[in-house]
């Protein structure tokens, strides 16, 4: 039997790209709620009583887009239609005010408006959504550290003055998705239609506007990417001075757009976390400071509160359809996983009469809460936070992936904190895979699993049992 010191080590070796850990349970793992158990009132007035500073995020999803990138798996559907904005416009405000109360308990700390692409909507969408969360929370404007939205490179670079009216609105951050300034690797995301000179303009358009925050990311691992376009984007990002960059190895899942191809599984290429290190130096040699495993940061500007935040322990109330809650007794949905224009449709009707209930989820132990901890936050987390979660009735089980971390030099232990290396941050994810439950791990391999028995060419091209597309403890390179 392997030790948990040596597979640890031999995972390392061998390059192993884990999925980015950005939630736990994943989203993978829900499944349909007991009819009538789980009160939306009720789930949160539990959580309530497990804080002694309640605060909350606040993530509204937008599930329009214009087009699908290849390699994303979120909750979205192709619309363009502002007939179709309007109505949603009004269901999500009707679902704000049906929340008034939970947010009201609560110090609210971040709004962030993601999708999709929510900056496809007009600045009167916003508005309204912003009138809407004024009426229950007047001085939301003054407890919020950062309004945020994602959007496209040429939704800012081809409409500079509805952009520009969503910062004189109170926007402080937005996602911009671009990742790769080499032509080919932009086509082979599946965002053909925004070339490097988009990208150019809007990342212009933002900082002439003023915006405080603009977070842009790249991709490792595209087919055809060679260290050499690697090192070109890294170096033409860097020069470009974005406030916030964030580097993401490619994850190809069985519900990608990707996964059509009949090919998908996550990456063993020791190589990438060599494109890793260069992206790492340069972007600290350029003043930018790590925030996370894959994010970087002007000190005093960049960043994304919002995740960090989250992974802090603090609660995060989803609205919209496609949208997760996160709590400290249960996270939830009021939908399925899975995106469809009738589920769109469906939640329209449902908002407007006040009919939305949780439906799919995971209900979370006291043990699955310091999993959950151990997973987000190990970048600086006090182990003694999660006593009253029951960290000590399974120390027993931490404590030696923990002595297994700190002896393949990822976390420092400063007593009973502990904090990860630079070492750590590189290899982050392959930790945060090895404090998953087997309850987690099963589902999550169940509902991928499925996804390949559903997808004819990829059992013809993976066979009937398919391998790397979940977890990293598989029968194949360690026992």
């Amino acid at each position: 039997m392997t030790s948990l010191n040596q597979q640890l080590a031999d995972y390392i070796d061998q390059g192993v790209v884990p999925p980015y850990q950005y939630s736990y349970p994943p989203r993978s793992t829900y499944r349909p709620l007991p009819e009538g158990k789980w009160a939306i009132p009720d789930v949160w007035a539990m959580d309530l009583a497990n804080y002694q500073v309640p605060e909350l995020n606040l993530y509204l999803h937008v599930p329009f887009c214009d087009r699908k990138c290849g390699f994303c798996n979120l909750y979205t559907i192709i619309s363009t239609d502002e007939d179709v904005f309007d109505a949603y416009t009004d269901a999500l405000c009707t679902q704000i005010r049906d929340h008034a109360e939970i947010i009201q308990a609560r110090r609210l700390r971040t709004l962030y408006i993601g999708g999709g692409t929510p900056a496809l909507l007009k600045p009167r969408h916003f508005e309204q959504i912003f009138t809407t969360l004024g009426d229950i929370y007047p001085n939301w404007r003054s407890t919020v550290e950062e309004v945020a939205v994602e959007a496209t490179p040429s939704s800012i670079a081809d409409e500079p003055e509805e952009f520009k009216a969503l910062i004189d609105m109170g926007l402080t951050r937005a996602n911009v998705g671009i990742q790769s300034l080499v032509p080919g690797e932009i086509r082979e995301a599946g965002r053909g239609g925004e070339d490097e000179d988009v990208i150019r303009r809007a990342i212009h358009t933002a900082h002439e506007l003023g915006l405080p925050d603009l977070s842009t990311d790249l991709i490792m691992g595209f087919a055809g990417q060679t260290p050499e376009t690697w090192r070109h984007s890294v170096n033409e990002l860097a020069k470009l001075q974005p406030t916030t960059i964030s580097t993401y190895f490619l994850t190809v899942r069985p519900d990608a757009w990707f996964s059509r191809t009949g090919a998908y599984q996550y990456m063993w290429q020791p190589e990438l976390y060599d494109r890793y290190d260069y992206a790492r130096k340069v972007f600290l040699d350029h003043g930018y400071v790590q925030e996370g495993s894959v994010r970087y940061k002007r000190p005093g500007r960049g960043g994304y509160v919002q995740k960090v935040l989250t992974f802090h322990g603090v609660p995060l109330l989803g609205l919209g359809v496609g949208a997760r809650s996160y709590t400290s007794v249960l996270d939830y949905m009021t939908g399925s996983v899975k995106p469809s224009t009738a589920e769109v449709a469906d939640y329209i009707k449902r908002a407007k009469n006040h009919e939305l209930a949780a439906v799919t989820g995971f209900e979370l132990t006291g043990e699955e809460l310091v999993r959950k901890r151990l997973v987000l936050d190990a970048f600086d987390l006090d182990l003694a936070e999660l006593d009253r979660f029951g960290y000590q009735q399974h120390a027993a089980e931490f404590e030696p992936i923990l002595d297994a971390a700190e002896a393949n030099g990822l976390i420092h232990r400063l007593g009973r904190r502990i904090q990860l290396s630079p070492k750590g941050f590189k290899y982050r994810d392959i930790l945060s895979w090895m404090f998953y439950s087997e309850t987690v791990k099963t589902l999550d391999r169940e509902y991928y699993e499925n996804l390949h028995a559903a997808n004819k060419r990829a059992r013809k091209n993976m066979g009937a049992t398919p391998v790397r597309i979940t977890g990293i403890d598989l029968d194949e390179g360690t026992a």
